[in-house]
């Protein structure tokens, strides 16, 4: 069990196919990662459902991943969790310099310009990045909007195991901010984030002097599998075993439908191409919004980062380096080693800002 007399700082991912916790705890300048937990939303034989998870599946199984690790719910006492997808939208504009008043009005009509969410009732917040770099009187200002429906429902989940729900982030900036914890930014040109979950992967771009960038793609780790069931007639838990262990070029022989020469099934682009395209679609609009188009690296975090061939295609298609993101390797883990370092970066950069 774990000691909650020494206050250890909880970072929760609740992801739409497993949840993820990380509780560190300070050590002299650096963390420590005292505990994580990578715990599946479905059991063995439940299928991925593609439009939830729903509330009445995620709050047994969080309970029951709190209480695996020894970690009773009411006891926490500083907790950081996400939020993401459709529902939450992100953008960075200027502002000129206005009081906190003035900036709490002016920006809630700008959240409504730039950040449209189907309409729904929202909430908006916003920080500060800086000083723009070219225009001197004004501000860089990160913009984040989520509906209200959304973001309730997420501190319903929280409250209905007892947990109070403290600091509530992105999905997007709790990575960033992982990475940026650990690692420099580059002077020149950005970086490009792929944080490659079950259901979305999330693009963003960052650059110590560049514009920040982030935008949701529907191809993922769903889409992977989704792919093999489709081209080689595989059922959902044999597809995901195969991906795991062969990736998306497994030894096997296409089912009759894939194999027909001229065939639409041979026209159509797998999942991997379908990524690419999208990610290709996403900088080549940051190059003509921004005029920045110096792509230092491809930094690859989530479930789906070690898929086999992924990398390999991304640095083929993008001709720069793909890198795996593994927040582990810079913190102290006792000696232990993290398989699953990668799928941790959200919920470490949320403990790092936990409250």
């Amino acid at each position: 069990m774990i000691n909650i007399g020494s206050h250890p700082r909880v970072g929760l991912d609740i992801g739409s196919h497993s949840i993820k916790i990380a509780v560190l705890e300070k050590s002299g300048t650096h963390h420590r990662l005292r505990h994580h937990l990578v715990f599946p939303i479905y059991g063995e034989g439940e299928s991925f459902d593609p439009e939830g998870p729903k509330k009445s599946v995620v709050v047994p199984r969080l309970l029951n991943a709190f209480m695996q690790m020894g970690l009773p719910p009411r006891k926490v006492k500083h907790l950081a969790s996400s939020i993401g997808g459709l529902a939450v939208a992100a953008k960075e504009i200027k502002s000129v310099q206005m009081t906190d008043e003035e900036m709490d009005s002016s920006l809630l009509l700008e959240a409504r310009k730039h950040l449209p969410l189907d309409g729904s009732e929202t909430i908006v917040d916003y920080q500060i990045l800086g000083d723009d770099p070219v225009e001197s009187d004004k501000l860089r200002v990160l913009l984040v909007a989520a509906t209200r429906k959304y973001f309730q429902t997420h501190l319903e989940t929280l409250r209905d195991i007892e947990l109070k729900p403290g600091l509530v982030d992105i999905d997007q900036l709790a990575m960033l901010n992982s990475f940026i914890s650990q690692n420099d930014l580059p002077d020149d040109g950005v970086l490009t984030f792929l944080n490659i979950g079950c259901k979305k992967t999330n693009l963003s771009v960052l650059g110590r002097k560049s514009l920040f960038f982030t935008r949701d793609i529907p191809v993922a780790g769903y889409a992977f599998t989704q792919d093999l069931m489709k081209r080689f007639g595989l059922s959902y838990d044999d597809a995901e075993r195969i991906k795991l262990t062969q990736g998306l070029e497994p030894n096997l022989s296409p089912t009759g439908d894939a194999s027909v020469s001229g065939g639409l099934a041979l026209a159509e682009k797998n999942a991997f191409e379908r990524l690419g395209d999208e990610i290709n679609r996403s900088l080549r609009y940051y190059v003509k919004e921004t005029g920045q188009s110096y792509f230092n690296n491809l930094i690859l975090t989530g479930g789906s980062a070690h898929l086999k061939g992924l990398g390999e295609f991304l640095q083929k298609k993008f001709n720069v380096p793909v890198n795996i993101y593994d927040p582990c390797k810079g913190m102290e883990t006792g000696g232990k080693e993290i398989s699953e370092g990668s799928q941790l970066a959200v919920a470490i950069g949320l403990a790092l800002r936990a409250e």
